[in-house]
């Protein structure tokens, strides 16, 4: 057959053959769109970079990817075989940067029919530096009050240092981190507990270890003031006895606040020993303080106390008449004893 009758035989009745030409794309193109379908991911944002530079301002935690598909295949596409993240290897000096939200696919996602696929939003400007690693102190985080009268003497860490990895310019200017809340309500005695230190920000990094407080307690020295103590007077001549004197002092002890809140003097706790006074009169008197040891006396205290003594008048007997037969009985005793003595 010749070619001008080929040419013939296509061309007969073209508008036809134009017609349905047509109407098969349209079928073809309406077979294609039923059959594709679209889902939206919602997927963290990560940061790469192996060069030792890093980000030093927040960008947005995570993306969103529009994937169109076929039904059945769009289906077994999970959040977790989409991964999304800006590459930072290329960097190699401090500044700020557009940095493209690159897509990649799991193993058996990406086995599938070609998938379209659109990321919000396409590029992400960040400002990077230099990464550095150095160490710093750690201090303690103390709250709370230990029990009355006692205080908080000395508190230490261990390890008191940890290394921190991070922008440059943020670890240049990190302050001490400090540990987890440690409390001393109630505490009356030293004690150690492990707690951990605080994440300090989104840049700067460190090892998440255990560190050991140590709270060392001491008792507090304070004082306490004691009214109306009785003064127990000691070794009074049985030919005296007491017409006036003062009846309590008053003193403040230097101690413990814990041990002096509870305690409590004792009877004797203030004497006055008389035994020097032989006579009738007012004299000034030492007081004597029976301090246990662990308190002393503040200054102040009462020293001395003016004491009237007067004698004591002797009792007269109840029958006279008795008290003379007793007389010269005693009388004729001594007088037999004598005669006995001059024949010896």
């Amino acid at each position: 057959m010749k070619a001008k009758q080929v040419f013939d035989k296509l061309i007969e009745n073209w508008h036809i053959k134009a017609i349905c030409f047509v109407i098969a794309l349209f079928l073809y193109v309406i077979y294609q769109n039923q059959s594709v379908d679209s889902k939206v991911f919602s997927v963290p944002l990560t940061v790469e970079s192996r060069n030792g530079y890093v980000s030093v301002a927040p960008h947005p935690r995570t993306v969103v990817v529009s994937a169109r598909g076929k039904s059945e295949e769009l289906a077994q596409v999970r959040e977790s075989d989409l991964k999304a993240y800006l590459d930072l290897n290329y960097v190699y000096k401090d500044g700020t940067y557009d940095f493209p939200v690159l897509i990649t696919l799991s193993d058996s996602a990406s086995i599938l029919n070609p998938l379209e696929l659109k990321v919000t939003p396409e590029v992400v400007r960040l400002r990077v530096e230099e990464e550095v690693t150095s160490y710093i102190d750690i201090v303690p985080f103390i709250s709370g009050n230990p029990v009355y009268g006692y205080g908080v003497k000395k508190v230490s860490v261990s390890p008191d240092q940890i290394a921190i990895t991070g922008p440059k310019s943020m670890i240049e200017n990190c302050e001490p981190l400090k540990t987890l809340n440690v409390t001393t309500n109630g505490a009356k005695r030293s004690y150690t507990v492990k707690t951990k230190v605080e994440q300090k920000g989104l840049f700067i990094k460190h090892d998440d270890i255990e560190v050991a407080v140590t709270v060392e307690i001491e008792e507090i020295e304070g004082s306490k003031q004691f009214t109306k103590l009785p003064v127990k007077i000691i070794n009074l001549s049985p030919d005296l006895e007491i017409r006036a004197m003062t009846t309590d002092v008053t003193v403040t002890l230097n101690g413990s606040l814990a041990a002096l809140e509870n305690y409590k003097p004792p009877e004797s706790f203030v004497t006055a020993d008389v035994s020097h006074i032989a006579s009738a009169g007012t004299f000034y008197i030492d007081l004597s303080y029976s301090l246990p040891k662990r308190y002393t006396l503040a200054e102040g205290y009462t020293k001395n106390i003016p004491i009237t003594f007067t004698t004591k008048q002797k009792a007269l007997p109840e029958n006279p008449e008795e008290e003379k037969v007793t007389i010269v009985e005693n009388a004729g005793n001594l007088e037999e004893k004598t005669e006995k003595q001059k024949y010896r």
